[in-house]
Protein backbone atom coordinates (compact mmCIF):
# COMPACT_ATOMS: atom_id res chain seq x y z
CA UNK A 1 0.00 0.00 0.00
CA UNK A 2 3.01 2.46 0.95
CA UNK A 3 4.58 1.93 -2.52
CA UNK A 4 0.61 2.50 -4.27
CA UNK A 5 0.36 5.80 -2.30
CA UNK A 6 4.17 6.73 -3.08
CA UNK A 7 3.09 6.21 -7.09
CA UNK A 8 -0.10 7.88 -6.92
CA UNK A 9 1.98 11.07 -5.52
CA UNK A 10 4.08 10.98 -8.25
CA UNK A 11 1.40 10.98 -10.52
CA UNK A 12 -0.19 13.73 -9.24
CA UNK A 13 3.08 15.72 -9.05
CA UNK A 14 3.74 14.90 -12.80
CA UNK A 15 0.29 16.06 -13.59
CA UNK A 16 0.97 19.29 -11.79
CA UNK A 17 4.04 19.63 -13.26
CA UNK A 18 2.71 19.05 -16.85
CA UNK A 19 -0.05 21.55 -16.27
CA UNK A 20 2.66 24.11 -15.14
CA UNK A 21 4.58 23.34 -18.44
CA UNK A 22 1.50 23.65 -20.37
CA UNK A 23 0.78 27.10 -18.62
CA UNK A 24 4.64 28.64 -19.75
CA UNK A 25 3.71 27.61 -23.54
CA UNK A 26 0.49 29.46 -23.41
CA UNK A 27 2.30 32.22 -21.64
CA UNK A 28 5.73 33.06 -24.07
CA UNK A 29 3.33 32.25 -27.12
CA UNK A 30 0.38 34.92 -26.41
CA UNK A 31 3.51 37.24 -24.48
CA UNK A 32 5.42 37.20 -28.15
CA UNK A 33 2.34 37.46 -30.19
CA UNK A 34 0.39 40.43 -28.35
CA UNK A 35 3.75 42.15 -26.69
CA UNK A 36 4.38 45.34 -29.25
CA UNK A 37 6.16 49.03 -28.78
CA UNK A 38 9.04 49.95 -27.12
CA UNK A 39 9.57 48.14 -23.88
CA UNK A 40 7.63 45.03 -25.25
CA UNK A 41 10.47 42.84 -26.14
CA UNK A 42 12.32 43.78 -22.49
CA UNK A 43 8.98 42.72 -20.87
CA UNK A 44 8.76 39.27 -22.31
CA UNK A 45 12.91 38.49 -22.04
CA UNK A 46 12.12 40.04 -17.91
CA UNK A 47 9.31 37.70 -17.68
CA UNK A 48 10.82 34.51 -18.56
CA UNK A 49 13.79 35.50 -16.32
CA UNK A 50 11.10 35.67 -13.77
CA UNK A 51 9.54 32.60 -14.27
CA UNK A 52 11.70 30.05 -13.08
CA UNK A 53 11.15 31.79 -9.25
CA UNK A 54 7.57 31.81 -10.09
CA UNK A 55 7.20 28.14 -11.22
CA UNK A 56 9.28 26.70 -8.35
CA UNK A 57 7.09 28.44 -5.82
CA UNK A 58 4.10 27.11 -7.39
CA UNK A 59 5.94 23.40 -8.10
CA UNK A 60 6.54 23.99 -4.21
CA UNK A 61 2.89 25.08 -3.34
CA UNK A 62 1.37 22.12 -5.20
CA UNK A 63 3.79 19.57 -3.82
CA UNK A 64 3.32 20.93 -0.22
CA UNK A 65 -0.52 20.35 -1.09
CA UNK A 66 -0.47 17.12 -2.36
CA UNK A 67 1.69 15.62 0.43
CA UNK A 68 -0.88 16.83 3.05
CA UNK A 69 -3.79 15.75 1.11
CA UNK A 70 -2.13 12.00 0.94
CA UNK A 71 -0.93 12.53 4.73
CA UNK A 72 -5.01 12.59 5.38
CA UNK A 73 -5.85 10.23 3.26
CA UNK A 74 -6.74 6.84 5.77
CA UNK A 75 -4.77 3.94 5.68
CA UNK A 76 -6.83 0.92 4.40
CA UNK A 77 -4.88 -2.17 4.70
CA UNK A 78 -5.46 -4.71 1.42
CA UNK A 79 -4.23 -8.18 1.18
CA UNK A 80 -0.88 -8.43 -0.42
CA UNK A 81 -2.43 -11.08 -2.88
CA UNK A 82 -4.33 -8.27 -4.67
CA UNK A 83 -1.61 -5.69 -4.04
CA UNK A 84 0.46 -7.99 -6.17
CA UNK A 85 -2.04 -8.79 -8.53
CA UNK A 86 -2.54 -4.98 -9.00
CA UNK A 87 1.19 -4.05 -9.44
CA UNK A 88 1.53 -7.54 -12.19
CA UNK A 89 3.31 -6.53 -15.48
CA UNK A 90 3.12 -2.89 -14.38
CA UNK A 91 5.75 -0.12 -15.63
CA UNK A 92 6.43 3.21 -14.87
CA UNK A 93 5.37 6.05 -16.80
CA UNK A 94 8.22 7.71 -19.07
CA UNK A 95 9.00 11.20 -17.80
CA UNK A 96 8.27 13.56 -20.70
CA UNK A 97 11.23 15.89 -21.67
CA UNK A 98 9.75 19.63 -20.92
CA UNK A 99 11.85 20.85 -23.40
CA UNK A 100 10.63 18.71 -26.25
CA UNK A 101 7.21 19.11 -25.12
CA UNK A 102 7.46 23.14 -25.34
CA UNK A 103 9.13 22.77 -28.84
CA UNK A 104 6.34 20.26 -30.42
CA UNK A 105 4.07 22.70 -28.98
CA UNK A 106 5.36 25.96 -30.35
CA UNK A 107 5.80 24.18 -34.11
CA UNK A 108 2.64 22.51 -33.92
CA UNK A 109 1.04 26.43 -34.91
CA UNK A 110 4.02 27.04 -37.55
CA UNK A 111 3.24 26.68 -41.52
CA UNK A 112 5.85 25.24 -43.94
CA UNK A 113 6.75 28.37 -44.99
CA UNK A 114 7.06 30.01 -41.44
CA UNK A 115 9.58 27.22 -40.82
CA UNK A 116 11.25 27.53 -44.18
CA UNK A 117 11.79 31.44 -43.45
CA UNK A 118 12.99 29.99 -39.53
CA UNK A 119 15.98 28.29 -41.11
CA UNK A 120 17.39 31.93 -42.61
CA UNK A 121 19.67 34.12 -40.77
CA UNK A 122 20.41 37.46 -42.79
CA UNK A 123 21.11 40.78 -41.80
CA UNK A 124 18.59 43.88 -41.43
CA UNK A 125 19.66 45.52 -44.28
CA UNK A 126 18.98 42.59 -47.01
CA UNK A 127 15.14 42.49 -45.42
CA UNK A 128 14.57 46.08 -44.86
CA UNK A 129 16.04 47.60 -47.78
CA UNK A 130 18.23 50.10 -45.87
CA UNK A 131 21.95 51.10 -46.34
CA UNK A 132 22.57 50.78 -42.50
CA UNK A 133 20.09 49.42 -40.12
CA UNK A 134 21.22 51.79 -36.96
CA UNK A 135 17.54 51.85 -35.47
CA UNK A 136 13.79 49.51 -35.90
CA UNK A 137 11.22 51.07 -36.45
CA UNK A 138 7.93 50.77 -38.93
CA UNK A 139 10.34 48.94 -41.65
CA UNK A 140 11.79 46.80 -39.76
CA UNK A 141 8.50 45.84 -38.21
CA UNK A 142 6.95 45.17 -41.77
CA UNK A 143 10.09 43.36 -42.80
CA UNK A 144 10.13 40.59 -39.70
CA UNK A 145 6.61 40.52 -39.81
CA UNK A 146 6.71 39.41 -43.74
CA UNK A 147 10.19 37.52 -43.18
CA UNK A 148 10.19 35.69 -39.84
CA UNK A 149 13.78 34.39 -40.49
CA UNK A 150 15.25 32.51 -37.76
CA UNK A 151 17.93 34.98 -36.78
CA UNK A 152 19.48 38.50 -37.42
CA UNK A 153 23.46 39.03 -37.77
CA UNK A 154 24.86 42.28 -36.95
CA UNK A 155 28.18 44.26 -37.64
CA UNK A 156 29.95 46.38 -36.06
CA UNK A 157 28.22 49.06 -38.84
CA UNK A 158 24.97 48.74 -36.87
CA UNK A 159 26.41 49.58 -33.56
CA UNK A 160 27.01 53.04 -32.69
CA UNK A 161 26.66 52.86 -28.80
CA UNK A 162 24.93 50.59 -26.15
CA UNK A 163 22.04 52.06 -25.50
CA UNK A 164 21.40 52.63 -29.20
CA UNK A 165 22.00 48.95 -30.02
CA UNK A 166 19.87 47.65 -27.63
CA UNK A 167 16.98 49.53 -28.02
CA UNK A 168 17.54 48.12 -31.20
CA UNK A 169 17.97 44.64 -30.85
CA UNK A 170 14.85 44.60 -27.98
CA UNK A 171 12.68 46.53 -30.20
CA UNK A 172 13.25 43.87 -33.15
CA UNK A 173 12.74 41.02 -31.17
CA UNK A 174 9.23 42.70 -30.33
CA UNK A 175 7.78 42.90 -33.40
CA UNK A 176 9.15 38.93 -34.43
CA UNK A 177 6.41 36.37 -33.99
CA UNK A 178 8.54 33.84 -33.24
CA UNK A 179 11.39 33.69 -31.01
CA UNK A 180 14.47 35.12 -33.24
CA UNK A 181 18.51 34.75 -32.74
CA UNK A 182 20.08 37.95 -32.70
CA UNK A 183 23.69 37.67 -33.74
CA UNK A 184 26.91 39.02 -34.07
CA UNK A 185 30.79 37.58 -34.07
CA UNK A 186 32.70 38.95 -31.10
CA UNK A 187 36.27 37.26 -30.87
CA UNK A 188 39.12 38.06 -27.94
CA UNK A 189 41.42 41.23 -29.25
CA UNK A 190 38.21 43.41 -31.12
CA UNK A 191 37.29 46.37 -29.48
CA UNK A 192 33.85 45.98 -32.13
CA UNK A 193 30.23 46.73 -30.27
CA UNK A 194 31.85 48.32 -27.64
CA UNK A 195 34.00 45.49 -26.35
CA UNK A 196 37.24 46.47 -24.60
CA UNK A 197 40.88 45.98 -25.91
CA UNK A 198 42.41 42.40 -24.73
CA UNK A 199 44.41 40.19 -26.05
CA UNK A 200 44.22 38.07 -29.05
CA UNK A 201 43.34 34.48 -29.23
CA UNK A 202 46.50 33.74 -30.43
CA UNK A 203 48.16 35.54 -27.38
CA UNK A 204 45.70 34.17 -24.49
CA UNK A 205 48.04 32.16 -22.69
CA UNK A 206 45.91 28.99 -20.70
CA UNK A 207 42.26 27.66 -20.90
CA UNK A 208 41.49 29.43 -17.78
CA UNK A 209 42.37 32.74 -19.34
CA UNK A 210 40.44 32.05 -22.56
CA UNK A 211 37.35 31.57 -20.16
CA UNK A 212 37.65 34.39 -18.87
CA UNK A 213 38.66 36.59 -21.70
CA UNK A 214 35.23 34.87 -23.30
CA UNK A 215 33.23 35.20 -20.20
CA UNK A 216 33.87 38.53 -20.44
CA UNK A 217 32.61 38.97 -24.01
CA UNK A 218 29.60 36.84 -23.28
CA UNK A 219 28.40 39.73 -20.58
CA UNK A 220 28.96 42.37 -22.52
CA UNK A 221 27.00 41.19 -25.46
CA UNK A 222 24.24 39.70 -23.52
CA UNK A 223 23.46 43.10 -22.19
CA UNK A 224 22.52 44.09 -25.67
CA UNK A 225 20.02 41.47 -26.01
CA UNK A 226 22.98 39.00 -28.37
CA UNK A 227 22.05 35.33 -27.67
CA UNK A 228 24.79 34.20 -30.56
CA UNK A 229 28.05 34.70 -31.13
CA UNK A 230 30.21 33.38 -34.37
CA UNK A 231 32.81 32.20 -32.21
CA UNK A 232 35.27 31.18 -31.56
CA UNK A 233 37.25 30.32 -34.28
CA UNK A 234 39.44 26.68 -33.91
CA UNK A 235 42.00 27.84 -36.71
CA UNK A 236 42.76 30.21 -34.52
CA UNK A 237 43.34 28.20 -31.38
CA UNK A 238 45.26 25.58 -33.68
CA UNK A 239 47.53 28.42 -34.93
CA UNK A 240 47.92 30.56 -31.21
CA UNK A 241 51.25 30.68 -29.57
CA UNK A 242 50.06 28.55 -26.36
CA UNK A 243 48.29 25.70 -28.16
CA UNK A 244 50.50 26.10 -31.24
CA UNK A 245 49.72 22.49 -33.28
CA UNK A 246 48.39 20.49 -30.33
CA UNK A 247 45.15 19.48 -31.03
CA UNK A 248 44.31 18.61 -27.29
CA UNK A 249 45.53 22.01 -25.64
CA UNK A 250 43.61 23.43 -28.35
CA UNK A 251 40.87 21.30 -27.55
CA UNK A 252 41.45 22.88 -23.82
CA UNK A 253 40.98 26.33 -25.08
CA UNK A 254 38.26 26.20 -27.25
CA UNK A 255 36.00 24.36 -24.63
CA UNK A 256 36.60 27.12 -22.08
CA UNK A 257 35.35 29.52 -24.26
CA UNK A 258 32.60 27.38 -25.58
CA UNK A 259 31.40 26.43 -22.07
CA UNK A 260 31.96 30.43 -20.83
CA UNK A 261 29.78 31.97 -23.58
CA UNK A 262 27.10 29.29 -22.93
CA UNK A 263 26.88 29.75 -19.39
CA UNK A 264 26.32 33.45 -20.00
CA UNK A 265 22.99 32.35 -22.07
CA UNK A 266 25.05 32.98 -25.51
CA UNK A 267 25.40 30.30 -27.71
CA UNK A 268 28.96 29.47 -29.25
CA UNK A 269 29.28 28.81 -33.23
CA UNK A 270 32.22 27.04 -33.31
CA UNK A 271 34.14 28.02 -37.12
CA UNK A 272 34.69 26.84 -39.32
CA UNK A 273 34.19 23.48 -40.11
CA UNK A 274 37.03 22.45 -41.87
CA UNK A 275 39.61 24.81 -41.33
CA UNK A 276 41.42 26.71 -43.49
CA UNK A 277 44.13 23.82 -44.60
CA UNK A 278 41.58 21.08 -44.46
CA UNK A 279 41.82 20.69 -48.37
CA UNK A 280 45.29 19.91 -48.24
CA UNK A 281 45.16 17.30 -45.77
CA UNK A 282 44.41 13.48 -45.46
CA UNK A 283 41.23 12.29 -43.48
CA UNK A 284 43.99 10.67 -40.87
CA UNK A 285 46.07 14.59 -40.93
CA UNK A 286 42.55 15.70 -40.07
CA UNK A 287 41.26 13.44 -37.46
CA UNK A 288 44.47 13.98 -35.47
CA UNK A 289 44.45 17.61 -35.69
CA UNK A 290 41.21 19.93 -35.87
CA UNK A 291 38.58 16.99 -36.11
CA UNK A 292 39.85 16.38 -32.53
CA UNK A 293 39.23 19.59 -31.78
CA UNK A 294 35.70 19.21 -32.43
CA UNK A 295 35.31 16.31 -30.75
CA UNK A 296 36.04 17.29 -27.92
CA UNK A 297 33.85 20.89 -28.21
CA UNK A 298 30.49 18.62 -29.31
CA UNK A 299 31.28 16.26 -26.23
CA UNK A 300 31.59 19.41 -24.19
CA UNK A 301 28.13 20.22 -25.24
CA UNK A 302 28.45 23.19 -27.84
CA UNK A 303 25.52 24.40 -29.23
CA UNK A 304 26.45 25.31 -33.14
CA UNK A 305 29.15 24.50 -35.57
CA UNK A 306 29.98 26.35 -38.71
CA UNK A 307 30.59 24.51 -41.72
CA UNK A 308 32.71 26.24 -44.32
CA UNK A 309 32.91 26.84 -48.17
CA UNK A 310 36.45 24.68 -48.32
CA UNK A 311 37.00 22.12 -50.61
CA UNK A 312 38.02 18.85 -49.60
CA UNK A 313 39.21 16.48 -52.65
CA UNK A 314 40.54 14.06 -50.59
CA UNK A 315 37.06 13.30 -48.35
CA UNK A 316 34.28 14.02 -50.73
CA UNK A 317 35.99 13.02 -53.91
CA UNK A 318 34.95 16.53 -55.66
CA UNK A 319 35.00 20.18 -55.38
CA UNK A 320 32.04 20.84 -53.62
CA UNK A 321 32.03 23.19 -51.09
CA UNK A 322 31.80 21.72 -47.59
CA UNK A 323 28.87 23.58 -46.45
CA UNK A 324 27.02 22.23 -49.40
CA UNK A 325 28.53 18.68 -49.18
CA UNK A 326 26.83 15.86 -47.33
CA UNK A 327 29.88 13.81 -47.01
CA UNK A 328 31.06 16.51 -45.02
CA UNK A 329 28.22 17.54 -43.18
CA UNK A 330 25.55 14.43 -42.70
CA UNK A 331 28.76 11.59 -42.51
CA UNK A 332 31.81 13.56 -41.09
CA UNK A 333 29.87 16.12 -38.74
CA UNK A 334 26.90 14.52 -38.30
CA UNK A 335 27.72 10.73 -38.01
CA UNK A 336 31.60 10.54 -37.53
CA UNK A 337 31.82 13.52 -34.92
CA UNK A 338 28.51 12.66 -33.63
CA UNK A 339 26.99 16.49 -33.83
CA UNK A 340 23.14 16.70 -32.93
CA UNK A 341 23.52 20.48 -32.67
CA UNK A 342 22.51 23.12 -35.33
CA UNK A 343 24.91 23.19 -38.15
CA UNK A 344 25.17 26.68 -39.82
CA UNK A 345 26.57 27.65 -43.01
CA UNK A 346 29.46 29.99 -43.80
CA UNK A 347 28.04 33.21 -45.50
CA UNK A 348 26.25 32.56 -48.82
CA UNK A 349 26.75 35.24 -50.47
CA UNK A 350 30.94 34.64 -50.62
CA UNK A 351 32.26 34.50 -53.60
CA UNK A 352 32.85 30.57 -53.37
CA UNK A 353 28.90 30.25 -53.66
CA UNK A 354 27.99 33.02 -55.73
CA UNK A 355 30.07 32.31 -58.40
CA UNK A 356 28.95 29.24 -58.68
CA UNK A 357 25.60 28.70 -57.42
CA UNK A 358 22.48 30.69 -57.55
CA UNK A 359 20.59 32.08 -54.02
CA UNK A 360 17.95 29.33 -54.79
CA UNK A 361 20.62 26.75 -55.42
CA UNK A 362 22.76 27.29 -52.68
CA UNK A 363 19.97 27.28 -50.35
CA UNK A 364 18.89 23.92 -51.41
CA UNK A 365 22.16 22.21 -51.62
CA UNK A 366 22.95 23.12 -47.89
CA UNK A 367 19.92 21.82 -46.78
CA UNK A 368 20.28 18.68 -48.56
CA UNK A 369 23.49 18.41 -47.23
CA UNK A 370 22.46 18.88 -44.16
CA UNK A 371 22.66 22.36 -42.33
CA UNK A 372 20.08 23.75 -40.10
CA UNK A 373 20.38 27.39 -40.50
CA UNK A 374 21.38 29.33 -43.74
CA UNK A 375 23.47 32.35 -42.84
CA UNK A 376 23.55 35.52 -45.07
CA UNK A 377 22.37 34.09 -48.64
CA UNK A 378 22.84 36.72 -51.44
CA UNK A 379 19.45 37.02 -52.41
CA UNK A 380 16.91 35.93 -49.37
CA UNK A 381 13.78 36.19 -51.23
CA UNK A 382 15.54 33.92 -54.09
CA UNK A 383 16.86 31.69 -51.60
CA UNK A 384 14.06 30.93 -49.27
CA UNK A 385 11.41 30.66 -52.79
CA UNK A 386 14.02 28.47 -54.02
CA UNK A 387 13.61 26.01 -50.56
CA UNK A 388 9.60 26.65 -50.67
CA UNK A 389 9.72 24.96 -53.97
CA UNK A 390 12.18 22.08 -53.26
CA UNK A 391 9.61 21.54 -50.52
CA UNK A 392 6.51 21.59 -52.93
CA UNK A 393 7.89 19.50 -55.37
CA UNK A 394 9.44 16.74 -52.90
CA UNK A 395 13.06 17.16 -53.78
CA UNK A 396 13.14 18.51 -49.49
CA UNK A 397 10.34 16.76 -47.30
CA UNK A 398 9.02 18.41 -44.76
CA UNK A 399 10.34 16.17 -42.54
CA UNK A 400 13.81 17.11 -43.36
CA UNK A 401 12.90 21.26 -42.74
CA UNK A 402 10.87 19.79 -39.16
CA UNK A 403 14.46 18.37 -38.44
CA UNK A 404 16.24 21.39 -38.63
CA UNK A 405 13.55 24.02 -36.92
CA UNK A 406 13.47 21.70 -33.77
CA UNK A 407 17.59 21.22 -33.57
CA UNK A 408 16.69 25.01 -33.83
CA UNK A 409 14.26 25.90 -31.58
CA UNK A 410 16.31 23.25 -29.17
CA UNK A 411 18.91 26.06 -28.67
CA UNK A 412 15.85 29.13 -29.12
CA UNK A 413 14.70 27.71 -25.94
CA UNK A 414 17.06 25.59 -23.90
CA UNK A 415 18.06 28.47 -21.75
CA UNK A 416 14.41 29.21 -20.52
CA UNK A 417 13.68 25.67 -19.48
CA UNK A 418 16.70 25.43 -17.71
CA UNK A 419 16.18 28.09 -15.82
CA UNK A 420 12.90 26.29 -14.43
Amino acid sequence: MKDEKTSRRERRRRRLRNQILAYLVMIIIVAMVLTAGYFGARIVIDYVNDYNEKVNRVIEEAESSVAEEQDSEPFIEEESESSSDELEGYKPPVEEDPLNTLIESLLSDMTTEEMIAGMFVVTPESITGVGTAVQAGDGTKAAVTENPVGGLVYAPKNFNTPEQFTEMITKTRSYSKYRIFTIVRAECGSTDFGLEAAAKVSELSDPENARQSYSAIASKIASYGIDMNLAPAVDEFLLGEAAGSDASMAAAFVNMAVQAMQEAKVSAVLQKFPGAEAGTKTLEELKNSEFAVYAAAIQGGVDCIMVSHIQVNSITGDDTPSSLSPVMVSDMLRSTLGFQGVVVTDYLDDSAITDRYSSAEAAVAAIQAGADLLLSPEDYQEAYEGVLQAVTDGTITQERIHDSIYRIYCVKYKNVIESL
